[in-house]
C-alpha cells in the first residue's frame, strides 16, 4: 500500500490525477479487503471504482489440478526433446476463446529425454481439434500432461507441441 501512495504522490507532483480501478476476479474476490483498500484509497483523497474481470476463461472449465485423476483418458507416450522446456498452466482466454498460457505458480520444467503420457482427447476450448493437441492464443499448439514419473508435478500442465515428441 505504501508503494501506492508513493506512486499516487508522485503522479499528483507532475500534475497528473490518476484513475484508480481495482480489478477482481469473478472468483475469490476479497470483499472486505477491497472495501479496507478502497477506504485506505478515499482517505488519501483518491477515488477509486471497482471493475469485475471477466474473461473467456471464466466460461471454460479452469486448468485441471496437478492431483486430478486421468486414468480413462486416452493417451500416448511423448519425450522431452530439448535441452529444458517449462510446463504452462492457463486460467483465462483471449477473444477468439483460446487459452493465454502462462507459467504455473511453482515452476515446473522437464529436460531432454524426459518421458511422458499426453492426451490424444483432451480440449482446452472448442477451437480445439479433440485428437489432444490444444491450441493457444497466437496459435501455439500445446500437448496436455497426463502423466510424468520423472516430474509427477508435471501432471495436469501443458507442454509445447514443438518441445515433445510423440513415441
Amino acid at each position: 500500500m505504501e508503494n501506492l501512495k508513493s506512486l499516487l504522490d508522485q503522479l499528483k507532483a507532475e500534475g497528473i490525477s490518476p484513475k484508480v480501478a481495482l480489478t477482481i476476479p469473478v472468483d475469490g474476490a476479497d470483499i472486505q479487503g477491497i472495501k479496507t483498500l478502497q477506504s485506505s484509497l478515499l482517505e488519501a483523497g483518491i477515488t477509486s471504482e471497482v471493475q469485475i474481470a471477466i474473461s473467456m476463461g471464466d466460461t471454460q472449465a479452469p486448468a485441471p489440478k496437478p492431483d486430478a485423476d486421468f486414468t480413462g483418458e486416452k493417451s500416448v507416450e511423448a519425450v522431452v526433446n530439448v535441452d529444458k522446456t517449462n510446463c504452462m498452466t492457463f486460467t483465462t482466454a483471449d477473444k477468439a476463446g483460446k487459452p493465454i498460457f502462462d507459467f504455473p505458480e511453482s515452476r515446473v520444467h522437464l529436460f531432454r529425454g524426459d518421458r511422458l503420457r499426453v492426451s490424444t482427447e483432451h480440449k482446452a476450448s472448442d477451437k480445439d481439434p479433440g485428437d489432444g493437441t490444444i491450441i493457444g492464443t497466437g496459435g501455439i499448439r500445446f500437448y496436455f500432461i497426463v502423466d510424468c514419473p520423472a516430474r509427477p508435478e508435471a501432471k495436469g500442465l501443458y507442454v509445447k507441441q514443438s518441445d515433445a515428441s510423440l513415441v
